[in-house]
């Protein structure tokens, strides 16, 4: 039976439906014959990604990769009764996201959207993509000038993405996770006790320094794509 890769994270790894085959992570599967289990998604928080690596661990998979995200990224609920613990992973809205992780059938009636601040407040049409109501747009432009505090949301996300990895640990699943975008600065710290064989810091590879493209992943699909798949490649053989 073949092994199962799960991809988690944001854009950055998620695999574009319309570039089938260039992501990282398909490559990546298809270099080692794995199956590839995609639940990345564009825009989505560190609070989903975590809830990614759970439905990972559910699954029983082989190996995860996990790419965290900025923290300014906020959980909106769609419904009254919001969030609800038993769906997991299913509370995130995904569809119509042009992701490949958003074809999976257990995403049914989500409870929550998860996504960047600044893409439901720029009126970039993402507000209305999600068909916020006047008042839920007005009240999350209120809360970012207001409320919202950029330390205390990091601090939040790197204890929701540190106690996941305890629970990718804990199931002994082995996985890589990419820390550029969340563990920085003096919040690296809570990236300590994470064995440096599982980490991939800026220091080692970075995937945020590469030319955009119009790919939903960014980074250039001809040519990124393998170089990443090769890196991420020697790394799981290491931890093997």
């Amino acid at each position: 039976m073949n092994k199962t890769l799960a991809v988690c994270g944001d854009s950055w790894f998620a695999s574009d439906i319309k570039y089938p085959g260039k992501s990282f992570g398909e490559i990546l599967a298809d270099q080692n014959g794995f199956n590839l289990l995609s639940l990345a998604r564009g825009g989505c928080s560190n609070f989903a990604i975590a809830l990614q690596i759970d439905k990972a661990i559910e699954l029983k998979v082989d190996y995860v990769i996990v790419g965290t995200t900025t923290p300014d990224r906020i959980e909106i609920p769609m419904q009254i009764q919001g969030y609800d613990k038993l769906k997991g992973l299913s509370n995130i809205q995904y569809a119509p996201h042009p992701d490949l992780s958003s074809q999976h059938a257990f995403l049914v009636d989500p409870t929550i959207i998860s996504e960047s601040m600044s893409n439901l407040t720029i009126d970039s049409g993402n507000a209305e993509f999600y068909n916020l109501t006047s008042d839920q747009k007005a009240a999350l432009k209120a809360y970012t000038v207001n409320l919202y505090d950029a330390g205390v949301k990091q601090q939040i996300d790197t204890w929701i993405i540190s106690d996941a990895c305890r629970r990718l640990t804990a199931a002994t699943i082995p996985f890589l996770i990419c820390i550029e975008a969340l563990f920085n600065g003096e919040y690296i710290a809570d990236s300590y006790w994470i064995p440096e064989k599982n980490k991939v810091t800026v220091e080692d590879f970075s995937l945020w320094n590469r030319q955009l493209s119009t790919a939903r992943f960014h980074y250039d699909p001809d040519t990124d794509g393998i170089i990443i798949a090769n890196y991420l490649q020697k790394r799981l053989e290491e931890l093997s």
